[in-house]
């Protein structure tokens, strides 16, 4: 499956993006969550908003 993820700022800006393939959403998150660092962090498949992270991945409902 192909995923993105977007690095954004305390505004909401992105930052920078990333494209990349996973098996699975787990291994998805598990790459997204490498990114983490002083920004958040959201993993998007296609137009779904999988996960954001702030602290640690949080699943979006």
């Amino acid at each position: 499956m192909r995923y993105k993820v977007f690095v954004v700022d305390s505004s909401r800006r992105v930052i920078c993006a990333a494209k990349f393939d996973c098996i699975d959403e787990q291994a998805a998150r598990c790459r997204a969550e490498q990114m983490y660092g002083e920004h958040d962090v959201e993993l998007w498949e296609s137009d779904r908003l999988v996960a954001n992270q702030i602290c640690r991945l949080a699943a979006v409902s």
